[in-house]
C-alpha cells in the first residue's frame, strides 16, 4: 500500500520478480477491501496515505487479520518508531530509503517464519505415525461440528474404529508391519470418506474415530461398510475392522455434557461389536436409529 503510484509499481515489478504474487492498493481502506475479498500472508504499508493511514491500517490488521504479516515502510524524518509499529501489530519496519536487497531479505525470513509456524500447527494437530489429525485436534473439533449440528439441525455422526486382532498381528509379523498396517487403515479411511467434509482421527493405538456430519443414518451406514470392505480386501489376517457408530443428540442439558454422551455411546457400540457380535462388524447405538 502507497498512495504514491510510481512506487506502488516500482515495488509490485520488484516483488513480482522475486517470485510473489502481488496486488497493489491506494491507502489503507483500498487494503481492506481487498483483504475482505482475499487472503494474503504479507502486508507491506507506508504510513502516510490519505483516509487510513498506515498506522490505522496495522491495528485494524492485528484485530481483525492476525494471520497476516505486515511489514511497516517508515521515514527517517516519521514520528514513528520501530516500537510504535510493533506495538500496533507490526511484525517488521523497514525505513526509507532502503534497496529492494533489504526488503527481500526481510521478506524470506518473514516466509521462512510463515513456513515454520505452519509445520509446528501441522505436528500439533497430526498423528506423526498415520499422518491423520489427534485425539487432541479430535476435541476441538467434534465440538465444533456439534455447534453447526445445533444451530443448522443436520445430522451428526460419530464413528468408533478398531483392528481386531491388532496385537496378534503385531506379535506374528513384528512392529514394523504393525505400523505399515496402521498406515494403511489411516489411508483407507481418508479415502472412503467425504473430503473436506468428513474427518479422520487417530484416538489412540489401534483406535481411530471418523466425524461424518450432515448424512442420513443410511448414508452413515453405506460409509462404514465401504470402509470395512475395503479394509478387508487388503487381507491383513488375522485383522478385521469392527465400527460402532453414534449419532450426536442435543439433551438440552449443555454442549459439553452431549459430546461426552455422543463419544460414550460410540464407544460403546464398538464395545458391542467387539464383543457381542464376534468382530468384523458394524454396531449403530441404540438411540441412534432412524
Amino acid at each position: 500500500m502507497d498512495d504514491e503510484e510510481p512506487i506502488r509499481e516500482y515495488l509490485s515489478e520488484a516483488l513480482a520478480s522475486l517470485g510473489h504474487h502481488v496486488e497493489t492498493a491506494v491507502d489503507g481502506v483500498d487494503a481492506v477491501d481487498k483483504l475482505e475479498h482475499r487472503f494474503f500472508d504479507i502486508v507491506i504499508t507506508d504510513m502516510l496515505m490519505p483516509r487510513m493511514d498506515g498506522m490505522e491500517l496495522i491495528r485494524f490488521l492485528s484485530k481483525n487479520r492476525n494471520a497476516v504479516d505486515i511489514i511497516a515502510i517508515t521515514g527517517l524524518s516519521m514520528e514513528y518508531k520501530y516500537t510504535d509499529v510493533v506495538a500496533a501489530g507490526a511484525t517488521d519496519f523497514i525505513t526509507k530509503p532502503f534497496t529492494l536487497n533489504e526488503l527481500e531479505a526481510k521478506l524470506n525470513r518473514l516466509v521462512r517464519e510463515r513456513l515454520m509456524r505452519e509445520e509446528l500447527q501441522r505436528l500439533a494437530i497430526r498423528d506423526p505415525r498415520t499422518g491423520l489429525y489427534n485425539r487432541r485436534f479430535f476435541q476441538n473439533a467434534i465440538r465444533k461440528e456439534a455447534i453447526r449440528a445445533i444451530r443448522y439441525g443436520h445430522p451428526l455422526f460419530l464413528f468408533f474404529l478398531d483392528i481386531d486382532r491388532f496385537k496378534d498381528y503385531n506379535d506374528q509379523s513384528g512392529h514394523q508391519a504393525g505400523d505399515d498396517l496402521l498406515v494403511k487403515f489411516a489411508q483407507i479411511l481418508v479415502q472412503s470418506i467425504r473430503r473436506e467434509v468428513d474427518s479422520a482421527y487417530r484416538y489412540g493405538g489401534d483406535e481411530f474415530t471418523v466425524v461424518l456430519p450432515h448424512l442420513p443414518a443410511s448414508h452413515a451406514l453405506a460409509v462404514a461398510e465401504r470402509i470395512r470392505r475395503n479394509y478387508n480386501r487388503l487381507s491383513f489376517h488375522p485383522t478385521s475392522v469392527s465400527i460402532g457408530i453414534a449419532r450426536y443428540i442435543d439433551k438440552s442439558v449443555g454442549i459439553d455434557h452431549d459430546i461426552a454422551d455422543l463419544i460414550s455411546r460410540a464407544d460403546q457400540a464398538l464395545y458391542h461389536t467387539k464383543h457381542g457380535m464376534g468382530r468384523d462388524c458394524i454396531f449403530f447405538d441404540e438411540e441412534s436409529r432412524d
